[in-house]
């Protein structure tokens, strides 16, 4: 076909001149979209099996017509085909290629539908393909998380409020407090997976058609759950794209904190990790130098995500209905999020692997913080004093032990009995760190018998996320299509 953009798109009956290649060039998205040919392809595919089994397209039309988009598909996930052309778009580039290769029949393939649905169509499939890999990721660091805590379950630390040391913890218990939030993250990942799962193939442009479609058999061969309640609706929808920037931006948080922990351990002045080299950068002059550059970049690519969706927002914010060609801005910053979290994801787990815990010098951090005051305030209680007035006797311990230059735990027994008449020999039991992470049962708490619960629950969390991902299948018209079974009168 000639490459003049008059004759490379899906509408020109209503002009009489070509567009202008400066605004051919501002308006297309081929350069970006190109990447939802695979999941346009299986979208038409859908499409045109759902024509030819509600009458709307005869056998022979179909036939070829899924021959000539099976072929493409494999030629495109081989990489025998590259999509690239003078198209405007990549359905454009997909009805245009189908032409050259079967000739009239591709073009029936568009009745009773819109680019609108279209593209809704494509996008929803890449955003629960997208999903599915980045769960999996997730999942990946999230096991680096738990064999990490097995090993750290008696590994004493301090943990921290307004990065002042606070109170001792474990080692294991700190780690699983990242596990768990990205728990949080896989339970959003799903949601979103699920509310992307809505078929607008059906809504047109924006009222329907006339033709007799059937919109749940496009949607049950596409693996989506549900079909459009309302075709304005549909065809404006981007809540899913909302949904999954959204995730990836909490995600980014998430591992952005986890990040910043990086940095602070790995320094000189915490120490309480080594980085291996395989995770570190080094300095073009300093030779001594040995940099948590791929956490600082973490940590720094958060903030491009952010940006992502709140420039979603933006776009969103003052469309009215249904379609607008602002939407065609929805990809670039979702493709964006999509693949910086995925790739954050997948530096991560080598990033965790790399990291050489320093037990002796976590130990070494419990000292000089009077991190067990609490406790002292905690075995008063238990001795009858309110707590008011134990929080006040424990600060007057911490400032003895400091005019002393000891631990609280090294303060001789007559001095603490001075502040506190009730206070026995026991009390020492209780002001010893791992006494003081021993007796903090409570659910969630960092005792270790609570953190091996923790771990317990960890596993099942872990081995129900790996499950639900083996269970995402490809649409049904994808197994179709490696099956070569598309036009078969058996297929439910």
């Amino acid at each position: 076909m000639s490459g003049d953009p008059k004759t490379n798109k899906l509408w020109g009956g209503r002009f009489t001149s070509s567009v202008h290649p400066e605004i051919h060039r501002f308006t297309e998205a081929l350069s970006f979209d190109r990447r939802l040919a695979r999941h346009d392809l299986i979208g038409t595919l859908a499409h045109v099996r759902m024509l030819w089994e509600a009458g709307i397209l005869d056998r022979t039309d179909a036939a070829r017509a899924l021959a000539g988009l099976s072929a493409m598909l494999r030629d495109v996930e081989s990489g025998a085909l590259a999509v690239d052309g003078p198209d405007e778009d990549v359905h454009t580039w997909i009805e245009r290629v189908l032409r050259e290769r079967i000739g009239d029949p591709a073009r029936r393939v568009h009745t009773a539908r819109s680019r609108n649905d279209q593209t809704g169509t494509a996008l929803r499939l890449y955003v629960r393909e997208a999903i599915i890999a980045a769960h999996e990721e997730l999942a990946d660091l999230q096991t680096v998380f738990v064999e990490q805590a097995e090993r750290h379950i008696e590994t004493w630390m301090p943990g921290y409020t307004h990065l002042q040391r606070g109170q001792p913890v474990s080692l294991a218990h700190h780690l699983l407090a990242h596990f768990w939030a990205l728990a949080n993250d896989g339970v959003r990942l799903r949601r979103a997976y699920i509310d992307a799962g809505i078929s607008p193939l059906g809504a047109g442009a924006l009222a329907g058609t006339p033709h007799p479609i059937r919109p749940a058999r496009s949607a049950e061969l596409l693996g989506f759950h549900a079909t459009y309640p309302n075709s304005m609706f549909a065809v404006a929808d981007r809540d899913y794209v909302l949904g999954a920037a959204f995730v990836c931006a909490t995600l980014m948080t998430h591992l952005s904190r986890w990040a910043e922990e990086i940095v602070l351990w790995t320094s000189s002045e915490f120490g309480f990790a080594l980085l291996d080299d395989a995770i570190a950068k080094g300095s073009s002059l300093m030779p001594q130098k040995k940099n948590p550059e791929p956490a600082e970049l973490m940590r720094g690519k958060s903030g491009r995500v952010i940006a992502d969706l709140n420039a979603l927002f933006i776009v969103l914010k003052g469309l009215p209905l249904t379609y607008n060609s602002d939407l065609q801005e929805d990809k670039e910053a979702l493709f964006d999020a999509l693949d910086t979290v995925r790739a954050c994801l997948r530096a991560a787990t080598p990033m965790a692997r790399g990291l050489h815990y320093r037990p002796e010098r976590m130990k070494a951090a419990l000292r000089g913080g009077y991190l067990t005051a609490t406790d002292l305030a905690d075995y008063l209680v238990r001795k009858g004093v309110p707590f008011r007035t134990a929080h006040e006797h424990a600060g007057v311990a911490v400032r003895e032990a400091e005019h002393r230059g000891v631990e609280l735990w090294e303060l001789p027994l007559d001095a603490l009995r001075e502040i506190a008449a009730v206070i026995e020999d026991d009390v020492f039991a209780v002001l010893q760190p791992e006494g003081s992470v021993a007796a903090r049962r409570s659910e969630g708490g960092p005792a270790p018998q609570r953190v091996e619960e923790q771990l317990a629950s960890a596993r099942d969390e872990l081995a129900a996320n790996r499950l639900w991902a083996r269970e995402c299948e490809p649409p049904l018209i994808y197994r179709l299509h490696e099956s070569d079974g598309l036009l078969r009168d058996d297929v439910p």
